[in-house]
This record gives structure tokens, C-alpha cells and sequence, in this order.
């Protein structure tokens, strides 16, 4: 069972360690293997602290549990009324062993409920690295449309191209 919440101070490396581990099973080949290998993690622990600890006003960042506390993913998006593409979501993550089993797609639920109570807004867009295809798969199934490739300077100074998803409106 997934329970959803807002997160907390108390989240901080609990979100900082599953986007680590993100990152290096997925981004492996397209940020360097020095920075996931040696600064992966202390640099996400910087930015979640920021970010939990100093949340711009219009930040939401929601934790998925399951029954017992674990955490099965997560996902920070930033509300708009006027942004001409919507609801920003910057990052959404699932534990790389659920993969696969919805979390994503119900976290994004979340972003999409709060979205249209918060900002009535039922557009959604985020960034996606080009060369992460699963997730480009994944976001297409969910009905993203690919709108634009942007080249992107990631942390580690990697530079990508990223994919940006858009949702004109979410509907399943």
C-alpha cells in the first residue's frame, strides 16, 4: 500500500539517498562516473536541505511510503498559473527496484491534483535527460508529448540533452 505525505526536515536524506540512487543506476553514461561515484550523494543532501529547509513558496514536494515507512519514491514540483507550460515538476524518482509497479504515475496524480486545486492549472512539464529512455517511455505512456530537446549543464558539469514532456491536461 502507498501512503503519500508532504515532506520534512526529517525526509532530508531519506530523498537525498533515493535520488543518489537514482541517478547512478540511470545517469550512468550521461553525468560523469566521478561525480556519481564520489559526490552524488553529499551534493543531493545539499540541495534537498536547501530545498526542505528554505521551500520557495510555490514548492511541493511529496513523499511516497509504503505501510511500514519505506520509502517508494518521491517527487518536488513547483506550482504555476502563469507559466505558459504549467506545473514545473523537477524531479520525480521511484526506488530503482520499483520501477515499474506505479509509483511514478501516482505521484505524478499527486502533482496533478495540487496543481489544479492550488494553481487551477492542469498542465504539467518537466525535463527529462534524452538518453534516459526508459523514463522517456514511461512518460509517453502517461500521454507526455516530447515538445523540445534543450542542451542542459546537469551537477558534475555534464552537459545533456534533455527532453521536455508536456501535459496539456492529465487524464488516468
Amino acid at each position: 500500500m502507498a501512503l503519500f505525505r508532504i515532506a520534512t526536515t526529517n525526509d532530508i536524506e531519506t530523498i537525498a539517498h533515493l535520488h543518489a540512487a537514482s541517478w547512478k543506476t540511470t545517469y550512468r553514461g550521461m553525468l560523469s562516473d566521478d561525480y556519481l561515484d564520489n559526490h552524488v550523494t553529499a551534493d543531493r543532501i545539499k540541495v534537498w536541505t536547501e530545498r526542505i529547509e528554505q521551500p520557495a513558496e510555490n514548492q511541493r514536494i511529496i513523499l511516497c511510503v509504503d505501510d511500514q515507512g519505506n520509502a517508494m519514491g518521491f517527487v518536488c514540483a513547483y506550482g504555476s498559473s502563469t507559466d505558459p507550460f504549467g506545473t514545473f515538476i523537477d524531479n520525480l524518482h521511484a526506488a530503482p527496484e520499483l520501477k515499474g509497479r506505479g509509483v511514478g504515475r501516482k505521484l505524478m496524480r499527486k502533482v496533478y491534483e495540487w496543481s489544479l486545486e492550488a494553481y487551477q492549472q492542469p498542465k504539467l512539464y518537466l525535463k527529462v535527460l534524452e538518453d534516459n529512455h526508459p523514463a522517456r517511455i514511461f512518460y509517453e505512456k502517461v500521454g507526455g508529448t516530447n515538445q523540445a530537446t534543450l542542451t542542459e549543464i546537469m551537477p558534475g558539469g555534464s552537459t545533456v540533452k534533455a527532453c521536455r514532456f508536456v501535459w496539456d491536461t492529465f487524464e488516468f
